[in-house]
């Protein structure tokens, strides 16, 4: 057996063609970085202007504007902080808290009082129960919740008339998570 090799019918490649989609892709991207380096140059000059702005704006807020006395402006002052406080206040999602609270309460507890604390997330629970057990069971519901945290037993004490134990009264602080 005899094996020939036609190195005539070799196939070859198009360098030319090759060189001219090379020139076309490199072309290409050129534009594209030009593009790209002219739009973080002009968003570069546009935040330096709206730093000025800003600047501008917060040095006119911190002066007293002219003709107002001091005690004017310090009224004028208080009204926007209780107003801030008023509206700070209607931003909490009371559905949502109390919805939290009734999730973790179990039966044989009845909440007397909530007491937000100083921050929107802490809290304070004033109630009673008919027996510390249920106040036990109440504690580890809280802690086991992801809506709850920093859960603290701040009081408990037997309420009772005459002779007999009528129920547990208890105080509980804690920090709603998720409002």
């Amino acid at each position: 057996m005899r094996f020939t090799i036609n190195l005539a019918t070799r196939t070859s490649l198009d360098h030319r063609l090759l060189n001219r989609l090379a020139y076309c892709a490199i072309a290409v991207l050129s534009v594209i970085a030009a593009w790209d380096i002219s739009r973080v140059s002009s968003n570069m000059g546009e935040q330096s202007r709206l730093n000025a702005e800003i600047a501008a704006i917060e040095s006119r807020l911190g002066a007293k504007p002219s003709g107002i006395s001091e005690s004017e402006l310090s009224r004028q002052k208080g009204r926007i902080r209780f107003y801030n406080e008023i509206i700070e206040r209607k931003s909490v999602n009371w559905v949502n808290l109390l919805e939290q609270f009734e999730m973790v309460t179990p039966e044989g507890i009845s909440l007397s009082s909530l007491t937000p604390g100083k921050g929107h997330e802490e809290w304070k629970l004033e109630g009673r129960a008919k027996s510390f057990k249920v106040v036990q069971q109440y504690l580890e519901k809280m802690e086991s919740s992801k809506n709850f945290s920093n859960i603290l037993l701040l009081s408990h004490q037997n309420m009772a008339t005459g002779e007999k134990v009528r129920g547990v009264q208890f105080s509980i602080s804690c920090k709603v998570v998720n409002l």
